[in-house]
């Protein structure tokens, strides 16, 4: 065990007997090392259920960055993927940029069932296939010239498609990780792995546009003339490539090259997909000591987890802005700012709501204590209003600049009068206990008083004290609406 402890990062690649007659080591190494990402669901389930950590962590092929290289139309046939490489010149990134902007080109790559493609679109496009065709012109043997298949076709995803349609994972999830839209075809269900239902594929076909006519997906797209939208799992996608980071960033060698290539930040694929109709702007106070803390970081995933293009404010009680362990979310391409805040006296739940509704006076949007974790979208119709906690403060606001609500709030000094106020709205949050809270994390069939609540509210202590339960009700507002995946806080 010491020396895998030393192992920063490992790769396993078994089946089910191996790891059934080393249960006890595997379950160790997840404890005092690290939890095992699992590719597939079915995967991450069934370690579940022989009670190894583990998350679901998806492929690491969506973390492809390639830039790739620009090929030479030599006159030998495209569909060999045998194009030459041209070498880069002076003006070598202008060409790139030239070339990126007519992307125009439109891939079929190995597709089980091309009868769902239009005609007009399958004699436009260029077919190819991830394995070396036996017609391929140069010597394959070589490892070398496996390499430099791979990477004409990682140039062509990058630097040439417009769409790339295909039944292969292996080429949609690196396609997608380049920001090209993937159209995933299967038959029935069939794949040229196999079927689907073997589980090797699950929990990662959400990210692509889906056509299989036999289970009524039919094809949607037209002939692929205009512009061809994101994928629909981009957001999900981007969720992965900010756990993988996570990861990867603990491992020096991997940090240090990609800010030296300028990986970082992650370029998120779902940046340009907004969605009009949800809150977009947000806030939390903090003390410089909530900044190692993973409570209050799961408070603001919370929020990129159902709202992944909104603004989330920082306001932070001291002049030192270094926002430590949450740079990372800057780092996943989320749109964090830290600002500095005069805090004055000591807090207290008076002053927390003077503090809130001065926020909110000169930005607008909704305020979340660090405690108070969403469980799902927030409409941008949302009434305004407030919610306390327990000790009075505030639990949840929304509100827009100059709104009428923060002058009725700040009427009174008095927690128990402002209580009593009217406050309408349609939404509300739940605001535990000490003793709730112990029984949401602790406790698989306790549930939550109200389930028509927008956030909840736990109380502070109980969460640093005790341990969540896989299945209570905190291990799903917690750990299961996660980003960074590979940060489990939960027990079996």
């Amino acid at each position: 065990m010491n020396l895998m402890k030393k192992t920063e990062l490992v790769s396993i690649f078994t089946g089910k007997g191996a790891i059934t007659n080393n249960l006890e080591s595997f379950r160790l190494y997840t404890e005092e090392v690290q939890p095992f990402g699992c590719r597939s669901t079915l995967t991450c389930q069934w370690l579940k259920e022989q009670k190894i950590k583990s998350y679901y962590s998806a492929c690491l092929t969506l973390t492809s960055t390639y830039d790739g290289g620009l090929l030479s139309l030599d006159g030998t046939n495209p569909s060999h993927n045998a194009l030459p490489i041209l070498e880069p010149k002076s003006n070598f990134s202008t060409d790139v940029s030239h070339v990126r902007e007519e992307k125009d080109l439109i891939l079929m790559v190995d597709v089980v069932d091309t009868s769902v493609v239009p005609k007009s679109v399958r004699d436009r496009a260029r077919h190819l296939s991830a394995d070396i065709p036996k017609v391929y012109p140069r010597d394959a043997t070589p490892y070398s010239e496996k390499i430099r298949y791979c990477y004409r076709l990682l140039s062509q995803y990058k630097n040439y498609a417009k769409v790339v349609i295909t039944s292969r994972i292996h080429v949609g999830l690196p396609a997608s990780a380049l920001g090209v839209p993937v159209i995933f075809v299967s038959k029935a269900g069939w794949l040229p792995g196999g079927h689907e239902r073997t589980g090797r594929v699950s929990g990662l076909l959400e990210v692509f546009h889906r056509v299989d006519k036999q289970r009524g997906w039919d094809w949607t797209f037209g002939d692929l003339s205009g512009d061809m939208s994101p994928n629909l799992g981009s957001h999900y996608a981007d969720r992965f490539r900010a756990s993988f980071w996570n990861r990867l960033k603990k491992n020096d060698y991997y940090n240090d090259a990609a800010h030296v290539f300028g990986r970082i930040p992650l370029k998120r694929q779902g940046a340009d997909l907004y969605s009009q109709d949800i809150q977009s702007k947000f806030h939390f106070i903090f003390d410089p000591s909530d900044f190692t803390c993973w409570q209050t970081r799961r408070a603001i995933k919370s929020v990129f987890y159902f709202h992944p293009n909104a603004k989330v404010f920082v306001h932070v009680s001291s002049n030192e802005l270094d926002l430590g362990a949450f740079s990372i979310f800057m780092e996943s391409g989320y749109d964090l700012e830290a600002r500095k805040f005069e805090f004055g006296e000591k807090e207290t739940s008076s002053n927390n709501m003077v503090k809130v509704c001065g926020i909110l006076q000169s930005f607008g949007g909704v305020f979340l204590s660090k405690q108070t974790y969403l469980r799902g979208e927030l409409s941008d119709t949302l009434d305004s209003g407030y919610v306390l906690k327990k000790d009075g403060s505030v639990a949840m606001m929304v509100a827009a600049r100059g709104d009428v609500i923060l002058e009725s709030a700040l009427s009174s000094n008095d927690v128990s009068f402002r209580a009593s106020q009217p406050n309408a709205k349609e939404w509300d949050v739940s605001t535990l206990t000490a003793d709730e809270t112990n029984n949401c994390m602790g406790d698989v069939n306790w549930v939550l008083p109200s389930s028509d609540v927008v956030a909840v509210t736990v109380d502070a202590h109980s969460l640093q004290e005790h341990k969540i339960l896989m299945d209570s009700e905190c291990y799903g507002l917690l750990e299961k609406n996660c980003i960074y995946c590979d940060e489990l806080h939960w027990e079996y």
